[in-house]
């Protein structure tokens, strides 16, 4: 069977639209951007003194597994999660600062 001749070659297919964002898109990444800061820098402000307050020393969980309590007990794991701690405020600054609108 032959094709017949008048069919039209086919059509390159169309360019996709360019995707404008949504006039709230500003505000979004604002409140992004503040709760993103703000959760960073109270998980960083626990995480830097939780370590050496007595909840720590004393956390229910740790009375019951001596292992872990010896290990908890160590001022180098207690140093440990304080650096990360200062790791989360660190980048919770960071990001306040360097924050760039588009």
């Amino acid at each position: 069977m032959q094709p017949s001749p008048n069919l039209a070659p086919p059509q390159p297919p169309a360019a996709a639209p360019v995707s404008v964002p949504p006039p709230s898109g500003r505000w979004l990444r604002r409140t992004d951007l503040i709760l993103r800061v703000i959760v960073r820098f109270y998980l960083g402000l626990i995480l830097v003194f939780l370590p050496w307050t007595h909840f720590w020393t004393f956390n229910r969980f740790f009375l019951y597994f001596a292992p872990v309590a010896r290990l908890t007990a160590s001022g180098a794991v207690r140093g440990l999660v304080s650096g990360l701690g200062l790791l989360n405020l660190w980048i919770a600054v960071a990001d306040a600062i360097h924050y760039k609108e588009s």
